[in-house]
């Protein structure tokens, strides 16, 4: 099940992966927590901080760097939308007011931030180590067991698209061809065969589960047992401390923009 996933990609592990996947999940919500309390830019942009230390520990560049253009557009989105839904009471041009342009800012921050975060924990955690700390969490075994499922099946679901346009393209089917417009209308009709094929594969797989018993016994053995290190100890010490200062500082109200209204 690795071959797929990002996180069997690196040659060596570094510290963020031998983490305990429990530690991981423990970090990926302190920093969601951290990056929603504030409003103010300069107070998110320490939660955005945090989280590019990690990947560089994790030596994980790459895997953000994809994200890249989602990232501009979100940018894009974000700063365009709040910077004339939001109000302040120092105008800058327009509708635009110097504390709208700073929540749009922020917002920006918030969602980049998560979304690196949790890319980050794709990355470092492979699926299996993944699913044994959500059951070690006392989730449901069937609803760990799919969210495992369903992130193993993401890279299969692209190979799927990839080959269904390969065949498109052994047709005759030319995509580049054409606007912008008129590109996007010529990928459209692959969803059709992608959902078809992910449907078959889906009933297969049940078909699978259920020849081989699943959920017939309560109770389960693992290959992969999971053990708490002082690595992760002092990771979940210093997460702890990290967030209880952004809860101070919410508390305190000096992360909010003074005059904003939303």
């Amino acid at each position: 099940m690795q071959e797929n996933n990002p996180a069997a990609l690196s040659s060596e592990p570094t510290a963020i992966h031998r983490l305990d996947p429990r530690t991981k999940l423990a970090l990926l919500l302190a920093v969601f927590l951290a990056a929603l309390l504030p409003q103010r830019p300069d107070i998110v942009i320490l939660a955005t901080i945090a989280v590019l230390i990690q990947v560089a520990l994790a030596r994980a560049w790459g895997e953000v760097y994809r994200l890249r253009w989602l990232l501009f557009i979100l940018a894009l989105f974000s700063v365009t939308v709040w910077s004339v839904l939001a109000q302040g009471p120092t105008p800058l041009f327009w509708r635009v007011s110097r504390e709208s342009l700073a929540f749009g800012v922020a917002t920006f921050l918030k969602l980049g931030t998560m979304m690196a975060a949790g890319l980050l924990l794709l990355a470092t955690t492979p699926v299996e180590e993944l699913f044994r700390g959500l059951v070690k969490l006392k989730l449901p075994f069937a609803a760990a067991f799919a969210f495992a499922l369903a992130l193993r099946w993401v890279p299969d679901i692209f190979a799927t698209a990839q080959r269904v346009k390969e065949a498109q393209e052994a047709r005759g089917l030319a995509w580049e061809e054409g606007g912008p417009v008129t590109r996007l209308k010529r990928h459209l009709p692959l969803l059709v065969p992608i959902f078809l094929l992910t449907l078959r594969r889906s009933q297969t797989m049940a078909w699978a589960l259920e020849a081989r018993g699943f959920q017939i016994h309560p109770q389960r053995t693992y290959l992969l047992e999971l053990r708490m290190t002082p690595r992760d100890w002092l990771a979940l010490s210093l997460a702890a401390a990290f967030l209880a200062g952004f809860v101070a500082l919410h508390l305190a109200g000096w992360d909010q923009i003074p005059g904003l209204r939303l």
